[in-house]
């Protein structure tokens, strides 16, 4: 690329991968990237001791055996020795040197996901010993590629600028021999393909597609609990400007100006926004630790995400300060800024009824009523969702159930020894006192991982465009027992199942096993739920696709990826039937409490070897509830700010009623000396508070309707105008506005006639 464009000023690639580091201290799993020569030139990014990669150190295939480190890996695994530099360590079996640690801040371009170690990426023969074909393979795409523009050179130029390249390299490859057998249709789709162009400016990063949809619900909940509050200040301001209102007009009459004194209430509203703003930013420093607490799984070390405070923070934070002080503080200013200053200057001017200022906090109320009840609705909604999910469960039972990943290959097994190994495991694992069961998969299912494969299968005719499709698993014998997933025709795998077949006689890398089990999904879709024992399918979707692996087993539904996708059309090899050294999941039964099983399994794996690293141990259940973060956060934080709202709406809504009693004290013990009782007096006010309220939910309902179609995306096994939803929102509301109108009205029904006369 770096020689046939005309977009790019510089360009470099770069790969993520989880490698064993050994060092004088042990051996673990970390996060890391092989990177080209240009990777840190490109960037800019220099060293903080010795130093970075260049070209030169990124030419030979398997010849730089050379890393760099991560300021932070420094900081926490080397306590920032500098005497590091030349140090000799393993990665994945492999001696390498430490040649330099970036600098400070920098963690690779995978955002969400600090990358620990630095490795050329010519060493990925040695990096990746079962995939030894990666720099030499044409048709195999696994570098990410950056470039930074040339000025003036637009996206969509550069892309377009690009594709006459792309099509001269997939014409090369439809001349390899993996396309001998392609059929004219796969040929043609193939050579449409066009390479894609995205902003690179701020990394590559999964984890912001996965949140952004949730933050940005989150962001509009915040930002409504804003105006709440906002709303509620205006109130408050509007009675205290009601209180000053003779005050004001003794100013105006001596002389002062109207701008003057707009400009002081403004002053006093900014000040009290600042106030305001300086705590919530205090609170906000903290709390930033305890969302990453309670929401990013305690063993994700390699996860960078903060919310710590920065110039950006602090810049949103007094523009939002300095917008809310002026926009609610110029009504309530203009407002006591032109007082009627003959009435005000009467002595009895505290004692009319009514006014313009207690017709507009009522209104406030009302907007705060509305407000609170979407978001509370909202709330509802989202934890609804999560009660689905979590109520939905797997398929298969999840209580003390553990699972653990080893990976044999990172430090040189080969394939035979690693299933020596992961057999001796099984087999001293189940020996333990307290495991009832042991079973091993490839893939760790309800972790958001995945692995797919076009199929042909025996006896099924694809429609036009239909492409069959299996969701894999590569499993050990007792793997379904272990899961207590019951198989509902046919057997389970045994050590035994280990015969190959040459899928491609070309190929000889090809070799398949001889036996599958598939899922009842994958029977009824392609079988229309007939017996499928016996039955075979096969890789590719290619006529003439050798249909060579037997159906021997059929197993119930479970889900795969996570908790809110579909079950998938599924397809389980034995592992032992493999020619790839697999890293595997292992799952461990227990009879007793989990937790109190770790060490005695990480004892038993370090007693086989010691230098294998443990990564994931942790209970399923702890899995399932990391793949529902969004869900949890949202539901969470939602009713958090729920309540928030709840709150301010409810202080709002009793000051409201108690100054509108106060204003009418002379009014209430007039109509009690004439004879009224006090369940009258309550009525009168709260038959106000009851026309607030409907007010309020009259127009709430509306706006709930077509705000929670934003977030339909967000829910689940729920609808957005859910009726228990709305109904409990609504009652729930209504009882607590009227418990905060309920005490003005019963202290306005005690008033002393005889002292609310005298008083005036």
């Amino acid at each position: 690329f770096q020689d046939h464009n005309e977009a790019f000023t510089d360009m470099f690639g770069r790969f993520s991968f989880s490698p064993s580091f050994t060092v004088d201290h042990g051996t673990e799993r970390v996060q890391g990237e092989m990177v080209s020569g240009t990777y840190f030139p490109a960037m800019g990014v220099r060293a903080a001791i010795g130093r970075t990669f260049g070209p030169d150190d990124d030419r030979t295939p398997s010849g730089h055996p050379l890393v760099v480190l991560s300021y932070k890996f420094w900081e926490t695994h080397f306590a920032k020795d500098p005497k590091v530099l030349g140090k000799k360590v393993s990665i994945n079996n492999v001696p390498m040197i430490i040649l330099g640690v970036a600098q400070s801040g920098f963690d690779g371009v995978d955002i969400g996901n600090a990358t620990q170690i630095f490795v050329p990426l010519m060493m990925q023969p040695d990096m990746m010993p079962a995939q030894k074909d990666f720099l030499t393979t044409r048709r195999t795409r696994w570098v990410n590629a950056f470039g930074r523009l040339k000025p003036g050179m637009t996206l969509e130029r550069a892309k377009a600028s690009l594709q006459p390249f792309m099509h001269s390299m997939l014409e090369m490859e439809v001349r390899e021999p993996a396309f001998r057998n392609a059929s004219d249709v796969v040929r043609k789709q193939f050579l449409q393909c066009y390479m894609d162009l995205l902003p690179g400016g701020q990394g590559r990063s999964f984890l912001r597609q996965r949140l952004q949809a949730p933050l940005w619900v989150l962001m509009a909940i915040s930002a409504t609990v804003l105006v709440i509050a906002c709303v509620n200040l205006a109130s408050l301001l509007l009675a205290r400007a009601a209180g000053r209102e003779r005050e004001m007009a003794i100013r105006l009459a001596v002389g002062s100006g109207r701008g003057r004194i707009v400009r002081q209430l403004l002053t006093e509203s900014l000040v009290l926004s600042f106030v305001g703003a300086i705590c919530g930013l205090v609170l906000a420093y903290g709390a930033d630790k305890l969302l990453l607490a309670a929401f990013v799984p305690s063993d994700s070390p390699g996860v960078n995400i903060s919310a710590a405070l920065d110039y950006r923070v602090l810049l949103f934070t007094l523009a939002v300060t300095v917008v809310t002080g002026l926009l609610f503080g110029l009504i309530p200013a203009f407002r006591a800024s032109k007082p009627d200053i003959a009435r005000s200057l009467k002595e009895q001017a505290c004692a009319v009824v009514g006014g313009g200022n207690v017709r507009l906090r009522k209104a406030l109320v009302a907007a705060q009523v509305m407000l609170s009840l979407v978001l509370l609705l909202g709330a509802g909604l989202f934890w609804k969702s999560l009660g689905n999910l979590r109520n939905l469960g797997p398929g298969f039972t999840v209580e003390r159930l553990i699972a653990f990943d080893l990976n044999p290959a990172l430090i040189g097994y080969k394939v035979e020894r690693s299933q020596q190994f992961f057999q001796d495991l099984t087999a001293n694992l189940r020996a333990l006192p307290g495991v009832q069961s042991v079973g091993l998969a490839a893939i760790r299912i309800l972790k958001d991982n995945e692995s797919d494969s076009w199929m042909t299968i025996e006896g099924y005719t694809p429609r036009p465009g239909d492409r069959p499709d299996a969701f894999m698993n590569w499993i050990s014998p007792n793997y379904f027992a272990t899961l207590g997933v019951p198989i509902i025709a046919g057997r389970d795998f045994t050590s035994q199942d280990r015969d190959q077949v040459l899928h491609s006689p070309d190929r000889p890398n090809s070799k398949v096993p001889t036996k599958v089990m598939v899922n009842e999904s994958f029977v009824k879709r392609y079988f229309n739920g007939r017996n499928a024992l016996g039955r075979h399918i096969g890789y590719g979707i290619d006529p003439g696709t050798k249909t060579d692996m037997e159906i021997i087993g059929v197993v119930k539904d479970i889900k795969y990826m996570n908790l809110r996708n579909e079950i998938p059309d599924q397809a389980f090899q034995p592992y032992l039937a493999s020619d790839f050294p697999f890293g595997m999941t292992v799952f461990v039964r227990s009879a007793a409490d989990p937790a109190a099983m770790f060490s005695a399994l990480r004892a038993k794996v370090r007693e086989m070897d010691s230098g294998l690293p443990i990564t994931g141990m942790r209970t399923v259940s702890e899995d399932i509830n990391d793949t529902l973060v969004t869900e949890r956060m949202t539901a969470n934080l939602s009713a958090v700010f729920g309540f928030l709202a709840i709150l301010t709406t409810t202080i709002g809504l009793y000051g409201v009623m108690a100054y509108s009693v106060a204003r009418r004290t002379r009014e209430i013990g007039i109509r009690m000396a004439l004879g009224a009782v006090e369940r009258s007096v309550i009525w009168m006010v709260m038959r106000e508070v009851l026309i607030l309220v409907a007010l309020g939910v009259g127009l709430a309902l509306p706006a709930a309707f077509g705000l929670t179609q934003l977030v339909r995306a967000q829910l689940y096994g729920v609808a957005p105008n859910d009726p228990a939803t709305i109904a409990l929102a609504t009652s729930g509301l209504a009882a607590i506005a009227c418990i905060a109108g309920y005490v003005p009205a019963l202290r306005a029904s005690r008033v002393d006639p005889i002292r609310a006369l005298r008083y005036e």
